[in-house]
C-alpha cells in the first residue's frame, strides 16, 4: 500500500506541476493581450460648482465622467444634478420612457412601486434628488422614476469573490459584478463615477449612469464592495413595501465600515424582492454571497456555498453565481474558467477570458481588487458609438481608487 501511495503522490506532484505552468503561460499570454484592453484613467478635471467638480477618464468612446460631491444631501444633489445637467435632462425621461415600454407596461407603475417603498426609503435619499431636480430643472416624478426602475424590473446578472489559495500569485481580493440586463434602451449612454465625500458615513463611489441615485455596483473607501444578481426564487413573498435594493447597497457602502456590519445591516433591513448579492470586504480579504427575499436572508461562504449542483460545484476560497440562482448555462462556464485560472485568478485574466468566454455583463462589468483598491470599468456601446456591444468585449478603464477618494 506504501508504494501505490508513493505513485499517486509522484503522479500527483507532476499533474500539478504541469497545470501550474500551463496556468503560468496562459498568465503570460493573457496579460499581453489584455494591456490592449485595459487603458489607465488619465483623470482631466472640466469644471467645478459649490459642492462638486467634474473630470472626465479614459479614451475614446469609453470615457466616464467622474462627479466628485460634498456636503448636505441636498447639496451633494444640486451639484450632482448642475455638473451633469444636459446628461440628466436628455437621459432620465428617456430612460423612463423606454424600459417601461420594453416591459409592456405604462410609466405609472413605477408610481405604484413608489407608494409602497415611500415610507422605507431615508429622507437623505429624498433631499438628493430634490437637489438634482434643482440643479438640473428636471422634474421630481422623472427622478424618482429612474431610481425605481431597477426595483420594479430583473437584472440577470453574475458575480465572484476569489481570494486566498484562488489568487496565490498575489493573493489579493478580486470581485466580479456582471451586469446583464436591456442594451437597447440605451442606459449605457452617459456613464458615471460619482464619488461621495458625505458629512455622515464615508467617502464611496457609485459606479452608475448620469442621474441615478441608488447603487447597483460600487465600493468604498472602507473597502467593501458590492455586487447584485436578480431572481425569482421567493416570488410569493416578494413585495415593494421595503427600502428598494439600490438604496439598501448605496447605504452599506456609505456606513458599513466591514462586512460583519454589511452582513447585520441586510439581515435587519426590510428586504422587497427576491435578490442575490456579493458584498466583498478587502480588510478581511473575503466576500460573502446573500439569497435575499422580503422573508429570508441566507449567507455563503466558499465552504456553504449552495445550490451545489453539476455545474455549481464549491470551489476552495471562492463564493461564485452565474447569472442568477441555478443557471447550468452560466454556472458551468463560470466554474470552468475559475477551475482553469485556479491560483491566478486576477484583473486580467477576468477581463482578457473570463466574462467574455461566459458571456456575462453585456450592460456593465466591474471588477474590483479590494486589496490594492483598484477597479476596472466597462459599459455597453450606446447608439451613436462603434465597436462591440457587450461591455465585457470593450475597453476597461482602470481606476486607483485611492486616488479618487482625494478630494
Amino acid at each position: 500500500m506504501k508504494k501505490v501511495k508513493i505513485i499517486r503522490s509522484a503522479i500527483y506532484v507532476v499533474f500539478f506541476a504541469s497545470l501550474l505552468t500551463f496556468a503560468c503561460q496562459k498568465q503570460d499570454e493573457t496579460s499581453a493581450a489584455v494591456s490592449k484592453k485595459i487603458v489607465q484613467a488619465k483623470i482631466i478635471n472640466v469644471a467645478k460648482v459649490e459642492h462638486g467638480q467634474l473630470a472626465i477618464a479614459g479614451e475614446g468612446e469609453d470615457k466616464i465622467q467622474i462627479v466628485k460631491v460634498w456636503g448636505t444631501p441636498y447639496e451633494m444633489g444640486k451639484a450632482y444634478g448642475t455638473l451633469l445637467k444636459n446628461e440628466i435632462r436628455d437621459y432620465l425621461p428617456n430612460l423612463v420612457k423606454l424600459m417601461t415600454e420594453k416591459a409592456g407596461q405604462p410609466v405609472t407603475v413605477l408610481d405604484g412601486v413608489y407608494e409602497q417603498a415611500k415610507p422605507f426609503i431615508p429622507k437623505r435619499f429624498m433631499e438628493e434628488m430634490r437637489g438634482i431636480m434643482d440643479g438640473s430643472g428636471l422634474p421630481l416624478l422623472d427622478i424618482i422614476r429612474s431610481n425605481l426602475i431597477g426595483e420594479a424590473s430583473e437584472w440577470h446578472c453574475s458575480l465572484f469573490g476569489a481570494w486566498g489559495k484562488a489568487t496565490a500569485a498575489d493573493g489579493h481580493l478580486y470581485q466580479l459584478r456582471a451586469l446583464d440586463y436591456e442594451t437597447h434602451a440605451n442606459i449605457q449612454k452617459y456613464p458615471v463615477i460619482v464619488v461621495y465625500f458625505p458629512q455622515d458615513g464615508h467617502p464611496f463611489a457609485n459606479i452608475t449612469w448620469a442621474g441615478t441615485v441608488g447603487s447597483i455596483s460600487g465600493i468604498s473607501q472602507a473597502r467593501l464592495a458590492i455586487s447584485e444578481i436578480g431572481d425569482d426564487y421567493d416570488k410569493e413573498h416578494d413585495t415593494f413595501a421595503g427600502i428598494p435594493f439600490m438604496f439598501l447597497l448605496r447605504d452599506v457602502l456609505q456606513f458599513d465600515n466591514s462586512l460583519d456590519e454589511a452582513i447585520t445591516h441586510i439581515k435587519t433591513a426590510p428586504r422587497t424582492t427576491s435578490l442575490i448579492y456579493g458584498i466583498g470586504d478587502g480588510e478581511l480579504g473575503q466576500l460573502r454571497g446573500f439569497q435575499t427575499s422580503h422573508t429570508l436572508c441566507n449567507v455563503f461562504d466558499a465552504n456553504n456555498l449552495e445550490p451545489v449542483t453539476k455545474t455549481h460545484q464549491r470551489i476552495e476560497d471562492i463564493v461564485y453565481w452565474g447569472m442568477s440562482w441555478d443557471v447550468p448555462k452560466y454556472d458551468g462556464p463560470l466554474h470552468d474558467k475559475l477551475v482553469e485560472y485556479y491560483g491566478h485568478i486576477n484583473a486580467d485574466v477576468t477581463i482578457n477570458d473570463i466574462v467574455p468566454s461566459v458571456g456575462t455583463g453585456n450592460l456593465q462589468t466591474v471588477v474590483y481588487d479590494l486589496t490594492a483598491m483598484k477597479i476596472w470599468v466597462a459599459n455597453a456601446r450606446a447608439n451613436d458609438e462603434t465597436g462591440p456591444l457587450e461591455a465585457y468585449n470593450r475597453q476597461f478603464v482602470e481606476f486607483d481608487m485611492n486616488d479618487l477618494f482625494t478630494k
